[in-house]
């Protein structure tokens, strides 16, 4: 079998992919840093080396699958020399490459399907190890299940579970799990991200890096640069820089009307958030889990006997469970599919709120006076997921879902949500009889 020398960044990577104590490795952030040629090559040598081991390949479509990481397998199979039907063979019906020592490399199609929400179909697989290619396609729930899987043959060869996902910059989970705490230092020991860029790959067409260059200055940023606080989606609603810069834009004004908004999560995974403002100045805001109804009532109350908010200022969600706290609060419940006020042309009240909060960011009107780095992080990651939906539609102004959110995220954008409520309050009414504007007064 020839031998393949390593670009110095896919070099460290490898390391990780073969140490007793790393088990997820995150490898990439841009475009043209050799990803699937690394994952590849890690893929076929323990195959090679241990007999009889099975591993996954995987992406978010089959046809992106074969036309591209399937491709850089072959490719990188002939660089070292081995030939299908003499090393190996290809079954496209099962979609499984058998070695000649019986190892197997199982590739898969991880995209999320509503027929299959918990991803049964991959209840029975048991693998050796995983190379997700492009994971920031791939739901976050899929992520965590995949890892339940690598237990095949462990023991028997004495590995630990092995992970390697690849990516370019995104603002979904990876962002979270893997890029923000490798900045704040805070990474899990067992965790690892290699960082390559498109300047790490001396074998790239200069021609390929001059087209890298003069990209959109978002895209340029993301793909080239490798920047993760990027916002190029144009169905996205919120802009990064927006976000960024209204950290203590705004001064507080003690005379502006103060309220309270809040997302009520109850006893769920989802998280209970109450957001304090002073006029468009967020001044404070907590989170709580597994809290019963009453006592985050009482945590309301508190806020507003601290900050001196009336109860018509008090705005909190009011499906599901939500519904519970506005009655013992008797202030003014946030129904998400209600209709848009003054009958504008938006999907339902909620769009029409996100729209508007948008809006505010976007003039500098909105100022979050937090000073929590991990907060301001997870407000970020969650608005720039709100996308709108259908734009090239002649059809009312729609937002993904929330479970399309959460498959972004990995969880309820439950921040996003307890700010974006007290919009309700922003948008002016139009009176009938005058035609004339003026905001919401209970």
């Amino acid at each position: 079998m020839a031998e393949i020398n390593l670009l110095p960044k896919q070099s460290i990577a490898y390391k990780y992919l073969i140490d007793d104590t790393t088990k997820e490795i995150l490898y990439g952030g841009s475009v043209g840093s050799a990803k699937s040629t690394l994952g590849c090559i890690w893929v076929i040598s323990m195959c090679l080396k241990y007999s009889k081991t099975r591993y996954l390949i995987g992406r978010s479509k089959y046809t992106q699958l074969r036309l591209t990481t399937m491709k850089t397998l072959v490719d990188v199979l002939n660089w070292m020399d081995l030939k299908s039907d003499v090393h190996y063979n290809l079954n496209n019906q099962t979609n499984v490459l058998t070695f000649i020592n019986k190892s197997e490399i199982i590739f898969k199609d991880l995209a999320y399907f509503p027929s299959d929400p918990e991803y049964d179909s991959l209840g029975s697989l048991e693998i050796t190890g995983a190379f997700l290619d492009e994971a920031s396609q791939l739901d976050y729930k899929v992520y965590n299940i995949i890892k339940t899987r690598i237990r095949y043959k462990l023991n028997e060869y004495k590995l630990i579970p092995k992970l390697l996902l690849t990516c370019n910059p995104s603002q979904g989970w990876l962002k979270k799990e893997f890029y923000i705490p490798y900045i704040e230092q805070s990474l899990e020991s067992n965790k690892q991200f290699v960082q390559a860029l498109p300047s790490d790959n001396p074998y790239l067409p200069e021609s390929y890096i001059e087209t890298l260059k003069s990209l959109p200055t978002e895209s340029y940023k993301r793909l080239y640069l490798g920047d993760w606080n990027f916002n190029d989606d144009i169905n996205n609603i919120f802009k990064y820089e927006h976000i960024i810069n209204s950290m203590f834009s705004l001064d507080i004004n003690q005379t502006n009307e103060k309220y309270i908004s809040a997302d009520i999560g109850r006893y769920g995974t989802d998280l209970s958030v109450i957001v304090v403002w002073v006029g468009n100045v967020i001044v404070e805001i907590q989170s709580y889990q597994k809290n019963s109804i009453p006592q985050l009532a009482t945590e309301v109350e508190s806020y507003m006997k601290s900050y001196n908010i009336k109860r018509t200022n008090v705005i909190c969600d009011d499906n599901g469970v939500g519904g519970g706290l506005t009655d013992i609060l008797k202030c003014k419940g946030f129904i998400s599919n209600e209709r848009p006020i003054n009958g504008e042309n938006y999907n339902n009240l909620k769009t029409q709120c996100y729209v508007k909060l948008s809006e505010l960011f976007n003039k500098g009107e909105i100022s979050i006076n937090i000073n929590n780095p991990t907060l301001i992080d997870k407000i970020m990651e969650e608005l720039l997921v709100i996308k709108l939906k259908n734009v090239d539609k002649d059809t009312k102004v729609t937002i993904n879902t929330k479970d399309e959110q959460k498959r972004i995220l990995g969880h309820s954008p439950d921040f996003g949500d307890a700010i974006m409520m007290k919009m309700f309050y922003n948008i002016p009414i139009k009176n009938r009889s005058t035609g004339k504007y003026s905001l919401i007064k209970l």
